[in-house]
Protein backbone atom coordinates (compact mmCIF):
# COMPACT_ATOMS: atom_id res chain seq x y z
CA UNK A 1 0.00 0.00 0.00
CA UNK A 2 1.03 3.72 -0.50
CA UNK A 3 3.17 5.20 2.20
CA UNK A 4 4.26 8.65 0.54
CA UNK A 5 3.39 10.15 -2.64
CA UNK A 6 5.06 13.00 -4.00
CA UNK A 7 3.36 16.07 -5.31
CA UNK A 8 6.08 18.23 -7.33
CA UNK A 9 5.12 21.78 -8.31
CA UNK A 10 5.48 22.76 -11.80
CA UNK A 11 4.35 26.00 -12.21
CA UNK A 12 1.35 25.01 -13.81
CA UNK A 13 -2.43 26.43 -13.46
CA UNK A 14 -3.35 22.89 -12.74
CA UNK A 15 -0.85 22.66 -9.55
CA UNK A 16 -3.81 23.70 -6.67
CA UNK A 17 -5.88 20.83 -7.77
CA UNK A 18 -3.08 18.11 -8.61
CA UNK A 19 -2.33 18.92 -4.76
CA UNK A 20 -6.15 18.64 -3.55
CA UNK A 21 -6.52 15.43 -5.37
CA UNK A 22 -3.22 13.87 -4.01
CA UNK A 23 -4.22 14.96 -0.06
CA UNK A 24 -7.85 13.02 -0.53
CA UNK A 25 -6.10 10.27 -2.06
CA UNK A 26 -3.32 10.26 0.76
CA UNK A 27 -6.02 10.34 3.72
CA UNK A 28 -7.97 7.48 1.57
CA UNK A 29 -4.32 5.67 2.27
CA UNK A 30 -3.13 6.77 4.90
CA UNK A 31 0.02 8.07 3.20
CA UNK A 32 2.50 10.72 3.62
CA UNK A 33 1.82 13.45 0.85
CA UNK A 34 5.11 15.17 -0.26
CA UNK A 35 4.65 18.42 -2.06
CA UNK A 36 8.17 19.96 -3.66
CA UNK A 37 8.70 23.36 -4.96
CA UNK A 38 11.17 24.09 -6.99
CA UNK A 39 13.61 27.27 -6.16
CA UNK A 40 14.85 27.19 -9.98
CA UNK A 41 14.56 29.56 -12.99
CA UNK A 42 12.59 28.27 -16.15
CA UNK A 43 16.25 29.08 -18.19
CA UNK A 44 19.89 30.93 -18.00
CA UNK A 45 19.07 34.34 -18.74
CA UNK A 46 21.22 35.53 -21.72
CA UNK A 47 23.10 38.57 -21.92
CA UNK A 48 24.61 40.77 -25.62
CA UNK A 49 28.26 38.38 -24.16
CA UNK A 50 26.50 34.97 -23.23
CA UNK A 51 25.45 34.07 -19.92
CA UNK A 52 23.71 36.73 -17.46
CA UNK A 53 26.80 38.56 -15.32
CA UNK A 54 27.64 36.75 -11.82
CA UNK A 55 25.69 39.90 -9.88
CA UNK A 56 22.69 39.55 -11.80
CA UNK A 57 22.77 36.29 -11.48
CA UNK A 58 22.66 35.94 -7.87
CA UNK A 59 20.13 38.65 -7.35
CA UNK A 60 17.15 36.21 -9.49
CA UNK A 61 18.50 33.42 -7.82
CA UNK A 62 17.85 34.90 -4.27
CA UNK A 63 14.14 35.81 -5.84
CA UNK A 64 13.14 33.08 -6.96
CA UNK A 65 13.89 31.16 -4.07
CA UNK A 66 12.33 33.85 -1.57
CA UNK A 67 9.05 33.21 -3.75
CA UNK A 68 9.96 29.61 -3.67
CA UNK A 69 9.58 29.74 0.36
CA UNK A 70 6.44 31.83 0.15
CA UNK A 71 4.83 29.60 -2.12
CA UNK A 72 5.70 26.85 0.78
CA UNK A 73 4.62 28.87 3.69
CA UNK A 74 1.24 30.01 1.54
CA UNK A 75 0.56 25.49 0.93
CA UNK A 76 1.80 24.69 4.78
CA UNK A 77 -0.56 27.17 5.99
CA UNK A 78 -3.58 25.59 3.10
CA UNK A 79 -2.77 22.19 4.93
CA UNK A 80 -2.40 22.38 7.73
CA UNK A 81 -5.39 20.89 9.55
CA UNK A 82 -5.11 18.30 6.66
CA UNK A 83 -6.31 14.76 7.84
CA UNK A 84 -3.23 13.30 6.04
CA UNK A 85 0.30 13.84 7.22
CA UNK A 86 1.70 16.33 5.09
CA UNK A 87 5.83 17.51 4.39
CA UNK A 88 6.16 20.85 2.07
CA UNK A 89 9.74 20.84 0.66
CA UNK A 90 11.60 23.57 -1.14
CA UNK A 91 14.41 21.94 -3.61
CA UNK A 92 17.44 24.17 -4.14
CA UNK A 93 19.28 21.42 -6.84
CA UNK A 94 19.34 21.68 -10.49
CA UNK A 95 18.38 25.37 -10.86
CA UNK A 96 17.64 25.15 -14.33
CA UNK A 97 16.06 21.89 -14.49
CA UNK A 98 13.19 21.61 -11.92
CA UNK A 99 12.09 18.16 -13.62
CA UNK A 100 15.16 16.64 -13.38
CA UNK A 101 15.76 17.82 -9.74
CA UNK A 102 12.33 16.84 -8.39
CA UNK A 103 12.35 13.40 -10.65
CA UNK A 104 15.73 12.66 -8.22
CA UNK A 105 12.84 13.04 -5.25
CA UNK A 106 10.18 10.74 -6.99
CA UNK A 107 12.87 7.74 -6.04
CA UNK A 108 11.94 8.12 -2.28
CA UNK A 109 8.73 8.05 -2.79
CA UNK A 110 6.25 5.25 -3.97
CA UNK A 111 4.38 7.40 -6.05
CA UNK A 112 4.72 10.63 -7.96
CA UNK A 113 0.79 12.40 -8.85
CA UNK A 114 1.00 14.78 -12.21
CA UNK A 115 -2.03 16.68 -13.76
CA UNK A 116 -3.08 15.33 -17.11
CA UNK A 117 -1.35 17.94 -19.71
CA UNK A 118 -3.75 21.06 -20.71
CA UNK A 119 -4.11 23.91 -22.78
CA UNK A 120 -0.96 26.62 -21.97
CA UNK A 121 0.71 24.20 -19.58
CA UNK A 122 0.86 21.06 -21.77
CA UNK A 123 4.62 21.69 -22.63
CA UNK A 124 5.45 22.44 -18.77
CA UNK A 125 3.51 19.07 -17.85
CA UNK A 126 4.92 17.11 -20.71
CA UNK A 127 8.37 18.26 -19.70
CA UNK A 128 7.53 16.60 -16.05
CA UNK A 129 5.78 13.86 -17.12
CA UNK A 130 8.68 12.58 -19.32
CA UNK A 131 11.23 13.33 -16.97
CA UNK A 132 9.14 11.37 -14.24
CA UNK A 133 7.97 8.46 -16.48
CA UNK A 134 11.54 7.51 -17.47
CA UNK A 135 13.78 8.69 -14.73
CA UNK A 136 12.02 8.47 -11.62
CA UNK A 137 12.24 4.29 -11.55
CA UNK A 138 8.56 4.73 -9.59
CA UNK A 139 5.16 4.52 -11.04
CA UNK A 140 3.11 7.87 -12.02
CA UNK A 141 -0.30 8.74 -11.42
CA UNK A 142 -1.35 11.26 -13.84
CA UNK A 143 -5.06 12.94 -13.11
CA UNK A 144 -7.42 14.80 -15.25
CA UNK A 145 -7.72 17.51 -12.34
CA UNK A 146 -9.82 19.60 -15.39
CA UNK A 147 -12.72 16.72 -15.35
CA UNK A 148 -15.06 16.21 -12.82
CA UNK A 149 -14.92 12.50 -13.51
CA UNK A 150 -11.71 12.36 -11.86
CA UNK A 151 -12.68 10.71 -8.46
CA UNK A 152 -10.79 11.46 -5.52
CA UNK A 153 -10.93 8.08 -3.09
CA UNK A 154 -9.75 4.96 -3.33
CA UNK A 155 -9.20 2.80 -6.19
CA UNK A 156 -10.99 -0.95 -5.83
CA UNK A 157 -12.13 -1.38 -9.68
CA UNK A 158 -9.19 -0.57 -11.70
CA UNK A 159 -8.74 -1.33 -16.11
CA UNK A 160 -5.39 -3.15 -17.47
CA UNK A 161 -4.53 -1.84 -20.59
CA UNK A 162 -2.35 -5.05 -20.99
CA UNK A 163 0.31 -6.19 -23.47
CA UNK A 164 2.61 -8.62 -23.32
CA UNK A 165 5.66 -6.49 -22.29
CA UNK A 166 7.86 -5.69 -19.16
CA UNK A 167 5.86 -2.24 -18.69
CA UNK A 168 2.64 -3.52 -18.79
CA UNK A 169 3.66 -6.58 -16.14
CA UNK A 170 5.33 -3.56 -13.80
CA UNK A 171 2.70 -1.08 -14.09
CA UNK A 172 0.14 -3.99 -13.30
CA UNK A 173 1.94 -4.89 -10.32
CA UNK A 174 2.63 -1.59 -8.86
CA UNK A 175 -0.91 -0.83 -9.08
CA UNK A 176 -2.02 -3.80 -6.84
CA UNK A 177 1.15 -3.06 -4.20
CA UNK A 178 0.40 0.49 -3.81
CA UNK A 179 -3.86 0.77 -4.13
CA UNK A 180 -4.51 -2.73 -3.19
CA UNK A 181 -7.67 -3.25 -5.68
CA UNK A 182 -10.65 -5.94 -5.32
CA UNK A 183 -11.70 -5.84 -9.04
CA UNK A 184 -9.21 -6.03 -12.62
CA UNK A 185 -11.01 -5.77 -15.70
CA UNK A 186 -8.29 -6.59 -18.44
CA UNK A 187 -8.54 -5.03 -21.56
CA UNK A 188 -6.94 -6.85 -25.02
CA UNK A 189 -7.13 -4.37 -27.83
CA UNK A 190 -6.90 -6.33 -31.09
CA UNK A 191 -5.02 -9.45 -29.49
CA UNK A 192 -2.27 -11.12 -31.71
CA UNK A 193 -2.40 -15.02 -31.51
CA UNK A 194 0.90 -16.46 -30.74
CA UNK A 195 3.62 -18.34 -28.67
CA UNK A 196 5.60 -14.85 -29.13
CA UNK A 197 2.53 -12.16 -28.07
CA UNK A 198 -0.77 -12.79 -26.58
CA UNK A 199 -0.86 -17.26 -26.73
CA UNK A 200 -3.60 -19.26 -27.94
CA UNK A 201 -5.85 -17.58 -25.64
CA UNK A 202 -5.22 -14.19 -25.06
CA UNK A 203 -5.34 -12.52 -21.44
CA UNK A 204 -5.88 -16.17 -19.94
CA UNK A 205 -2.49 -16.35 -18.51
CA UNK A 206 -2.52 -12.87 -16.93
CA UNK A 207 -6.00 -12.98 -16.01
CA UNK A 208 -5.01 -16.18 -13.98
CA UNK A 209 -2.14 -14.80 -12.58
CA UNK A 210 -4.02 -11.95 -11.32
CA UNK A 211 -6.87 -13.81 -9.86
CA UNK A 212 -4.07 -15.99 -7.59
CA UNK A 213 -3.63 -12.23 -5.61
CA UNK A 214 -7.32 -12.63 -5.33
CA UNK A 215 -8.76 -10.52 -7.37
CA UNK A 216 -11.84 -10.62 -9.47
CA UNK A 217 -10.73 -10.54 -13.07
CA UNK A 218 -12.67 -10.24 -15.99
CA UNK A 219 -10.98 -10.17 -19.35
CA UNK A 220 -12.06 -8.72 -22.60
CA UNK A 221 -10.38 -8.58 -26.14
CA UNK A 222 -11.69 -5.66 -28.24
CA UNK A 223 -11.03 -4.64 -31.96
CA UNK A 224 -10.49 -1.19 -32.31
CA UNK A 225 -11.83 -1.18 -35.61
CA UNK A 226 -11.60 2.64 -37.00
CA UNK A 227 -10.98 3.59 -33.54
CA UNK A 228 -6.95 4.45 -32.39
CA UNK A 229 -5.85 1.68 -29.22
CA UNK A 230 -6.09 4.42 -27.16
CA UNK A 231 -9.69 6.03 -27.60
CA UNK A 232 -10.52 1.76 -27.24
CA UNK A 233 -8.75 1.81 -24.21
CA UNK A 234 -10.84 5.24 -22.55
CA UNK A 235 -14.71 3.75 -23.94
CA UNK A 236 -13.70 0.70 -22.35
CA UNK A 237 -12.61 2.69 -19.17
CA UNK A 238 -15.77 4.62 -19.42
CA UNK A 239 -18.13 1.70 -20.32
CA UNK A 240 -17.24 -0.40 -17.24
CA UNK A 241 -16.99 2.75 -14.69
CA UNK A 242 -13.24 1.81 -13.77
CA UNK A 243 -11.61 3.51 -10.88
CA UNK A 244 -8.56 3.77 -12.77
CA UNK A 245 -6.72 2.95 -15.86
CA UNK A 246 -3.58 1.07 -15.67
CA UNK A 247 -0.99 1.36 -18.79
CA UNK A 248 2.84 0.75 -19.06
CA UNK A 249 4.61 3.61 -20.51
CA UNK A 250 6.17 3.46 -23.76
CA UNK A 251 8.67 5.73 -25.50
CA UNK A 252 12.33 5.59 -27.14
CA UNK A 253 15.31 7.89 -27.46
CA UNK A 254 15.93 10.62 -29.65
CA UNK A 255 19.10 12.98 -29.23
CA UNK A 256 19.22 11.90 -25.92
CA UNK A 257 15.13 13.12 -25.16
CA UNK A 258 12.50 10.55 -24.80
CA UNK A 259 10.11 10.44 -27.04
CA UNK A 260 6.52 9.20 -26.14
CA UNK A 261 4.78 6.15 -28.11
CA UNK A 262 1.84 7.25 -29.84
CA UNK A 263 -0.54 5.70 -27.52
CA UNK A 264 0.78 6.38 -24.38
CA UNK A 265 0.82 10.29 -25.62
CA UNK A 266 -2.73 9.67 -26.64
CA UNK A 267 -4.21 8.11 -23.62
CA UNK A 268 -2.40 10.70 -21.51
CA UNK A 269 -3.61 13.91 -23.05
CA UNK A 270 -7.28 12.06 -23.80
CA UNK A 271 -7.96 10.61 -20.12
CA UNK A 272 -11.01 11.49 -18.36
CA UNK A 273 -9.96 8.89 -15.61
CA UNK A 274 -6.97 8.17 -13.45
CA UNK A 275 -3.97 6.73 -15.30
CA UNK A 276 -1.09 5.21 -13.83
CA UNK A 277 1.94 4.72 -15.63
CA UNK A 278 4.39 2.07 -15.53
CA UNK A 279 8.09 2.48 -17.39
Amino acid sequence: MIRDLLVPITRATTDDAVVAFAEKLAIAYSAKLIVSIPAAVPAVMAAPWGFAPGAVLVEVLEGVEQEAMRHAERLRAHLAKSEASVDVRVDRTRIFDPAEALTMQARYADLAVLARPTGDDAAITHAFFDAFLFGSGRPLLTVPVDKPAARESRFQKIMLAWKPTRESARAIHDAIALFEPTDVEVLIVDPEIGDLWHGDEPGADIGAHLAEHGLRVNVSRRPAGSMSVATTVLLHAAENDVDLIVAGGYGHTRMREWVLGGATRELLEGMDKPVLFSH
